[in-house]
């Protein structure tokens, strides 16, 4: 997946802007910092950084996604580590930014301990995911068994409110933002193809075929509307006043690349 990763799930210059102006009103100035958590190959760590003049770090389990992570964003940390064990000391993040993080983290209450450890008082923990109905995603009528009931991405938005309720991160605000997926039909398989969509990875292989098959034949015959347009969530989440307890790594003070 890191191979395609970028070639197919990064964002246009004008859907990163949409992105950060939905989430401006929630990270800090420039003297903050903000935590990218389960960054892939960085592409909205330099974006954070820029939009907001905060110190980014970023944290990604993927070694193979640590080494791309340079090209994308040079002036970034990134970190070796995991969702579920997030290693940074108490209250070390006025924000916390999780893109399309979430469905991956197999320990969903040691990931709301961990969020409410690093971040700071009245700090904010922003989701970036899809919690609409699946079946208006442009891949569902393609690939129906990668977003079937019970399967991790189908995880509710009511299901992560809850867990983030039980350490007092309460839901401050939910954003929709259209984003283009892909301009034209050709480029929405050249995508696909790459299979760098976790859904679509997690398919049988002959599932996948046979989906790329159909779109292939719906894009031959004019059949797909263009653009190709996503609509996401912008979820967002406050952390109390008071003060988790605990302490673990610093931040690192140099950009550093754990590949």
């Amino acid at each position: 997946m890191a191979a395609g990763y970028d070639r197919a799930r990064s964002l246009r210059s004008r859907d990163v802007g949409r992105w950060m102006a939905a989430a401006s009103p929630y990270l800090p100035p420039a003297g903050g910092r903000i935590l990218d958590l389960g960054a892939g190959t960085g592409r909205f760590s330099a974006a954070l950084a820029r939009f907001s003049g905060a110190k980014v770090v970023a944290c990604e389990p993927s070694a193979a996604m640590r080494a791309a992570f340079p090209a994308n964003s040079p002036d970034s940390w990134v970190i070796g580590g995991a969702a579920e064990a997030i290693p940074f000391r108490t209250g070390a993040f006025d924000a916390v930014w999780a893109s399309q993080v979430v469905h991956h983290v197999s320990d969903l209450p040691a990931l709301a301990a961990g969020l409410r450890h690093v971040l700071r008082p009245k700090g904010h923990l922003l989701i970036r995911g899809g919690f609409g109905r699946v079946e208006e995603l442009p891949l569902y009528r393609y690939f129906p068994l990668a977003w079937a009931e019970g399967n991790a991405v189908r995880l509710t938005l009511e299901r992560i409110a809850g867990v983030l309720a039980d350490v007092d991160l309460v839901l401050v605000d939910q954003v929709q933002v259209e984003q283009t997926f892909a301009d034209n039909a050709d480029e929405l398989v050249e995508k696909v193809k790459t299979r760098s969509l976790s859904p679509l990875a997690g398919l049988p292989d002959q599932v996948f075929e046979d989906g790329l098959s159909a779109l292939r034949k719906d894009a031959d015959e004019g059949r797909i509307a263009e653009p190709v347009v996503d609509r996401l969530d912008l979820v967002v989440f406050r952390a109390p006043t008071g003060s988790s307890v605990g302490e673990q790594a610093e931040p690192p003070t140099s950009p550093t690349s754990h590949a």
